[in-house]
This record gives structure tokens, sequence and C-alpha cells, in this order.
């Protein structure tokens, strides 16, 4: 019998926007999740059963964001296979959306931050740090923490 590798499927939100000449990314503080709690880390969430990750991604800012995205908005642009969580992350940029950004999840979330992406907070999860930095460098696909294993 052969031994599959099983992996929880997570889509984060990659939203920017422009503030004079910088670029600024939104961030979100954990709290009172059990993962992570009181660091920054882009918006998202698990894939439900039945969904594909497009339509995850909208939920997911739906429901922790409260804002509306369009599928012909969104792209995948870096992939994590973090292999010691059992995570694939899709890292997904919203090129727009629609409505007033506040926090949908008060229970999970403390706040919503914009940051310059040159200049993130201490208290960052390193991987959406090293993520954004690949994004930035038009890396698509991060493996490192796989590769480490052996």
């Amino acid at each position: 019998m052969e031994n599959r590798y099983k992996s929880i499927i997570v889509v984060d939100l990659v939203l920017t926007r422009k503030n004079n000449e910088k670029t600024e990314v939104l961030l979100a503080l954990r709290k009172n999740t059990g993962y992570n709690d009181g660091k920054y880390e882009l918006p998202g969430g698990h894939v439900e059963e039945g969904e594909d990750l497009i339509d995850a991604m909208i939920r997911e800012a739906k429901e922790e964001l409260n804002i509306d995205l369009k599928r012909e908005n969104l792209s995948i642009v870096h992939i994590l296979h973090h292999y010691k969580a059992d995570r694939i992350i899709f890292r997904i940029l919203a090129k727009k959306y629609e409505g007033n950004i506040q926090i949908g999840e008060p229970d999970k979330c403390e706040k919503l931050k914009w940051f310059d992406i040159n200049e993130l907070p201490n208290n960052i999860d390193i991987k959406s740090k090293n993520d954004l930095k690949e994004i930035s460098q038009g890396i698509f696909y991060d493996n490192s923490d796989f590769i480490n294993v052996n």
C-alpha cells in the first residue's frame, strides 16, 4: 500500500494599494486561533470541500474582510509547499475589490493594517514575509521547507 501525502490547502489574499509612491500590503493581526497568534499574516484560510481555490478566496475575503472579489480580478502569484505543517499555500492577488475593508471575524483578528511592502512589521509571520519578498522578485514557487526535511 502506498503512503500518500495529504495536505491542507490554504488560500491567502495579497491585497495591495499605492500610497503616494509606496506600495502597501494589507495584513491581519491574528488572535485566539492557536496558530501564529500575535503575528501579522496575509488574510485567508482553508479551502473547504467542494471549493476550488478561487471560490475559497472569494469566500474567505468576504468572511474576513467584508469585501467582494470577482474571479476575473484574481490571479495566483505564489505557491508555498509548507511540508512541516502539511500545507500548500496559494497566495492570490486581487487586482480589484468591492466594499469597505473591515474586520469580519473579530474573534480571530485583532486588527487589519496596511504596511509599506518594504517596511513590514517585526511581528509578521516569517512565511508571509518571505513570500511577499519572493512575489516581488517574481518567484512563483517555494519548497524550501520541503527540501530541508530530508
